[in-house]
């Protein structure tokens, strides 16, 4: 991880921006040096992994990976680019599926087919984040922090981020998603948040304190 060269490319909405900051920030909490992103032009570009900006990736980043956040699940013609271009491709989304899948290393998404995750309502963001919430659990099993005299992090400390793209995709807020959007505007009240979301506020003149969080629903079946 120290030493490979990851590139996000993300998508150019609320939700696509915030995933790209969690995985930027999350890869260089667990170590990562090399970490870079690129967000496709729709003009230039054209949506998701297209071969316009893998080609662009490839002259200008040389990235020996490529992890997409909230696109890429369409992105066939892209995947299969960079993959001869000898790039590994992860790719995160939440999109529907298409019937044929890109040719990528690894594919996350909670609507693949057999995909036994719970909340099939994450926001690309949220797909994001449990994947490196996934990352830390795997190197800590493994000794990677201890060895490599970092410390732990905390990924709670992206929740923010969590909140406010997944409120700005205007998924449906499921318990799952419920909690991931309360836990977040708790931190943004602390003031425990990026300064881009504190500026947001500033600029538009939101009091921080009005800023109100939910319970989650709890279910429970019916005894008739």
């Amino acid at each position: 991880m120290k030493t490979s060269r990851i590139l996000i490319v993300g998508d150019f909405d609320a939700d696509g921006a915030t995933a790209s900051a969690v995985a930027i920030k999350a890869l260089r909490l667990m170590g990562a040096k090399h970490v870079d992103f690129l967000v496709p032009n729709r003009f230039k570009h054209g949506y998701g992994l297209s071969p316009e900006i893998v080609q662009e990736a490839k002259t200008d980043k040389d990235p020996n990976l490529i992890i997409t956040v909230d696109n890429g699940i369409s992105s066939n013609e892209g995947a299969a680019l960079a993959r001869s271009f000898d790039i590994d491709v992860i790719i995160t989304d939440h999109h529907l599926p298409p019937k044929v899948l890109p040719e990528a290393n690894s594919i996350i998404n909670p609507n693949l087919r057999g995909c036994d995750f719970p909340s099939k309502n994450l926001a690309g963001v949220g797909v994001c984040f449990y994947l490196f919430s996934a990352l830390k659990t795997h190197l800590v099993a493994k000794g990677y922090f201890e060895a490599h005299n970092i410390q732990v992090p905390d990924l709670r400390e992206l929740l923010d981020l969590v909140a406010l793209g997944t409120v700005a995709d205007v998924v449906k807020l499921d318990q799952n998603n419920r909690i991931l959007v309360n836990e977040g505007i708790k931190r943004i009240r602390q003031k425990l948040c990026s300064k881009g979301i504190l500026a947001i506020l500033e600029l538009t003149k939101r009091p921080i304190e009005t800023l109100a969080g939910f319970r989650p629903r709890i279910y429970s079946r019916s005894t008739n």
